[in-house]
């Protein structure tokens, strides 16, 4: 009698704390998702996932979105881009990213009168020092609209000497699908699904072409599923090996996130660096890694915790900055303390 009232009382202890863990999460949760008085009902997230260790520890999904919608990434493309740039480069495609990319465009600079834009390479336009003018968002229209989206860029005036000033320039970096194509003889999304999407087995996007008939390479037309970033992440992560297997090399990687390639830049976090079209910062002695697009799509990575957040938002607001600055101020710093330990 004595030992059936004991396995009693354990089970209720069990269950107790068991569901006590539970409303803890919930809690937790909630703080995360109510900070700064943006409810969960009201905002305007669509997915956030957390990696520990190389393991999935939190997946959540709002406003209607599940796990299979297909969210567009905006600026994310460009760090998409700039790891196939890398792959190209491994596999021999591309010679080098200090290449001028007048290589790869013999006719269009044909009808160029400045000579000096001869000398902007393929690591300038990772970097964002092209040195050619391009006044953010204004131009997106006028450039989406264009018959010839490459001549578009390069009849830009060259305001800068190519390498020495950083202007964020969406438009060039569609160079950089045109040069995947040119190299590789099939299109940027073939080359993708090859040497990428088909081994992380991403199965699904959704890849707009622009006028030109290149594969959409400015942030301006790519949707992906937020667990396929998380892939990506991953990849990152591991230095560019999948299940024992290299898809990037490891000297790529680094380059990625190397802090010498990186320069101050006015978006993100404020401490923020970018380069080869990845942000480096600190937040709360935190080193940080991060792939951003417009609105709050992010891949972040923190190396000394082993922890990746992607996340997806509305980008379809006037409020983008303020969505994606609340996220890395405020919502971020608790999802680090609660899962980075």
């Amino acid at each position: 009698m004595t030992s059936k009232i004991c396995i009693h009382l354990l089970a209720s202890i069990l269950l107790f704390l068991f569901f006590s863990c539970k409303q803890k999460e919930k809690q937790v949760s909630a703080q995360i998702y109510t900070a700064n008085n943006v409810s969960i009902e009201n905002n305007y997230s669509y997915a956030i996932l957390v990696s520990k260790n190389g393991e999935l520890v939190f997946e959540e999904y709002y406003n209607q979105k599940t796990k299979d919608s297909l969210c567009n990434v905006q600026s994310l493309t460009k760090g998409i881009m700039s790891v196939l740039i890398g792959i190209a480069v491994d596999k021999g495609y591309i010679k080098s990213v200090d290449e001028p990319i007048v290589n790869y465009f013999p006719t269009e600079f044909e009808t160029l009168s400045d000579s000096n834009k001869r000398s902007i390479t393929i690591k300038h336009v990772l970097n964002q020092t092209s040195g050619l003018a391009w006044k953010g968002y204004l131009e997106h229209g006028a450039w989406l609209q264009s018959e010839d989206p490459i001549g578009f860029v390069l009849k830009k005036p060259l305001l800068n000497a190519p390498g020495t000033t950083y202007n964020y320039n969406s438009g060039a970096t569609h160079l950089l699908s045109a040069i995947i194509s040119r190299t590789t003889g099939i299109s940027t999304a073939a080359f993708a699904n090859k040497v990428l999407f088909t081994p992380l087995r991403i199965d699904e996007v959704d890849w707009q072409r622009r006028n030109d008939g290149h594969y959409d390479g400015s942030g301006l037309g790519l949707k992906m599923k937020p667990m396929d970033l998380m892939k990506i992440g991953l990849l990152l992560e591991n230095k560019g090996r999948h299940n024992g297997v290299s898809l990037i090399s490891e000297t790529w990687v680094n380059t990625l996130f190397d802090p010498i390639e990186k320069k101050p830049t006015q978006w993100g976090l404020k401490n923020s660096s970018h380069g080869y079209c990845w942000y480096k910062a600190t937040l709360n002695g935190d080193l940080i890694d991060y792939g951003m697009g417009y609105g709050g799509q992010f891949i972040i990575m923190v190396p000394a915790k082993k922890l990746i957040v992607v996340s997806t938002h509305n980008h379809d607001t006037p409020n983008g900055i303020e969505q994606q600055i609340e996220f890395l101020n405020v919502r971020l710093p608790k999802l680090i303390d609660r899962y980075g330990s």
